[in-house]
Parts: C-alpha cells; structure tokens; sequence
C-alpha cells in the first residue's frame, strides 16, 4: 500500500514526528511519500496514493495555514481515502489540556470539511535553546502558567512526544486502512 504524509511544521518537530510516521509506515512494508505542506507547488496528487495521513502542530491556538490550505485543495480526494491527522500541541500534555487539544482539532475539521477515520494528538517539543526572552516567557507564563510544570531548560530541548502512543496509532491506521 501506498501511503501520502503530508505535513506542516512551525519549529520542525511535527516534520520529526512526519519523517518517524514515514520510517513506521516502511518498516510496516509501505511505501511512503512525505510533503510539506509549505511546497505548494510540488504538492503530488493525494489521489496517487491509497491511503493519507496529515499532521500539523498547533501554534497561537490553530494549526499551520498551510495545512488546512492543502486539506481544502484537496478535500474531496480526502475525503475518498483512508485518512488520519496527526494533531501535535504541548495543551494535550497538561493535566486540563485534553478538551483544549481536542477543541484545536474540532476547530481545524470545521475549517476544512475534512473529517478523517482517525485522529492522534500527540504533544511536540520545546525549543529552549532557540527561543528569545519573549517566547520562553509566553511560554512559561501564558502556555503552561497553572496548568503544569515545565521541563527543566538545563535539559537543552525537551521532547514531549510519546513515541510509544504515536507507533501504536500508526499500526491501527495501517491495519485499517488495508
């Protein structure tokens, strides 16, 4: 079976999390083409494909414009394959935070009419190393503020993702889709 990963990536971890699906999808005995959703002319046809899964992280509460740009240019291919989206927030990591996560991806199937089979949230990184004074203190004191307690800076840039949970989702969708 051939399997299309689009993706849209912020601070490159979902692109991470895009190329570990892609990795889990061969080694299932797949083939698989990855596309950022960023290339908008060298998007391939979805259609090419028999199955698709799309994963976008989630930044100021949406995921990337991109992302559900390309989910709309193609909806109705979308919506004849096997599909699944990939959410990637910190929110779904805090102890409150999985009505918020899930309310990212209700808000993002209204937007593009796209209702995939199956949906997988899983949280992304925290790029300490790369943020400024004001990012690291949105983060802090906005994101996180109440809700849980941050991984040390000490430790460079933290990944949250559970690689575990993200392995298992893909081996159901696969198993589904063929």
């Amino acid at each position: 079976m051939s399997i299309f990963v689009a993706y849209g990536t912020t601070e490159r971890h979902t692109k991470q999390i895009a190329r570990s699906i892609e990795a889990m999808v061969e080694k299932a005995g797949h083939s698989c083409h990855l596309h950022d959703c960023a290339d908008v002319h060298n998007a391939p046809d979805p259609g090419d494909f028999q199955a698709v899964i799309v994963a976008g992280s989630v930044h100021q509460r949406r995921h990337q414009e991109k992302v559900a740009d390309f989910v709309k240019s193609h909806l109705r291919t979308l919506k004849a394959l096997p599909g699944a989206f990939v959410s990637v927030s910190l929110s779904i990591i805090m102890d409150d935070g999985r009505d918020e996560a899930e309310s990212y991806v209700t808000d993002f199937t209204a937007e593009t009419g796209w209702y995939p089979q199956h949906v997988h949230m899983a949280a992304g990184a925290i790029r300490y190393l790369e943020y400024d004074f004001f990012k690291e203190f949105t983060l802090q004191h906005i994101v996180f503020k109440g809700k849980k307690a941050l991984p040390p800076k000490e430790h460079g840039n933290p990944v949250l993702t559970d690689w575990d949970a993200l392995a298992a989702f893909v081996d159901g969708f696969l198993e589904q889709a063929t």
